[in-house]
């Protein structure tokens, strides 16, 4: 892999921790995490979205979702309701206050892509540099960008 390559890695990271970020410190004031953000957000966007869905759209274990479903569900983020078919098979959706929820989270982080689109444009490495340039450690990165 050559030194481009390497910094465009970087740069993604650092782009990417920005916007994640934005997400996390709204949620954190909720007392939740990440996970419970990315739960929040496929219900809201999938609703009525099965736990096995759920769980085979974002790649995890039942085991690793138990703790995040449970707290979404005593906050009244979510709620589930039981299959007509089969009452094992449980249904998901936001409540009106996991929706707000959302909405917050998507439009912080709609804001500051908006931002960064008006700052930067649209051209990727400037649209990223100016992402990444937001987080401290990206500082010293910036002296392994290759010249062009």
């Amino acid at each position: 892999m050559d030194n481009k390559n390497n910094y465009d890695h970087m740069l993604f990271y650092f782009a990417y921790k920005t916007f994640i970020n934005t997400a996390d410190d709204i949620i954190k004031n909720h007392g939740m995490n990440r996970q419970h953000h990315r739960f929040l957000f496929f219900i809201d966007q999938m609703p009525g979205i099965t736990i096995k869905d759920l769980l085979d759209t974002l790649e995890i274990s039942k085991q690793a979702s138990h703790a995040s479903l449970k707290k979404l569900k005593e906050k009244k983020l979510i709620r589930y309701v039981d299959s007509d078919n089969d009452r094992r098979v449980k249904h998901l959706y936001t409540t009106e206050e996991g929706s707000a929820l959302v909405h917050k989270l998507n439009q912080a982080q709609n804001e500051l892509l908006q931002q960064t689109f008006e700052e930067a444009g649209t051209e990727w490495h400037d649209f990223m540099e100016h992402l990444a340039s937001m987080k401290s450690g990206f500082k010293n990165v910036k002296s392994i960008k290759p010249k062009e």
